[in-house]
């Protein structure tokens, strides 16, 4: 018989990498919206079902792709103001001569390049997916944005 002692185990690096339980839960990757749910077995619940489904979701309605096609326009006409903008900055001057003006300058001319940009993003943001009257509401945010964000020193100077 041995009088020494056990060495201790050496800590495993990896435990602290690990919760209790993740094991049971699996690794599987996670699941998307309107993704069918495993059963314990891990197959499909509804796999012929989920199958149907997935190729009906690929189609979309005539009001989903006006949708889609009306975002694209106005995507097309955001680009365009942003470009207009960026246009106007180089037409114009500060006319004072103090150096925080001349900040406040730049800084109002770098918000007017990238207004169209911003506004775009919100109204697309603003109006998810499942958001009642969507597709009007993000139609009227878009024209709004249009009417608001004319790049008028670009206009008044390219027509005068």
């Amino acid at each position: 018989m041995s009088t020494r002692a056990p060495e201790p185990e050496e800590p495993d690096d990896d435990a602290a990498l690990h919760w209790a339980g993740d094991e049971a839960r699996g690794q599987a990757a996670p699941r998307l919206r309107g993704e069918p749910v495993a059963d314990a077995d891990g197959t499909d619940a509804a796999s012929a079902a989920g199958t149907a489904a997935a190729a009906s979701a690929d189609r979309r309605t005539p009001r989903e792709l006006a949708l889609l096609v009306a975002t694209g326009v106005f995507g097309g006409l955001y680009l365009a103001l942003a470009v207009g903008w960026i246009l106007s900055v180089q037409l114009l001057g500060y006319p004072g001569l103090d150096l925080a003006g001349e900040v406040m300058w730049q800084f109002g001319e770098f918000l007017a390049m990238i207004a169209a940009v911003l506004w775009f993003g919100a109204a697309l943001t603003l109006t998810p997916p499942g958001t009642a009257h969507r597709g009007a509401k993000r139609f009227v945010a878009l024209l709004l944005g249009v009417a608001l964000l004319l790049p008028w020193p670009f206009l008044l100077g390219a027509l005068g």
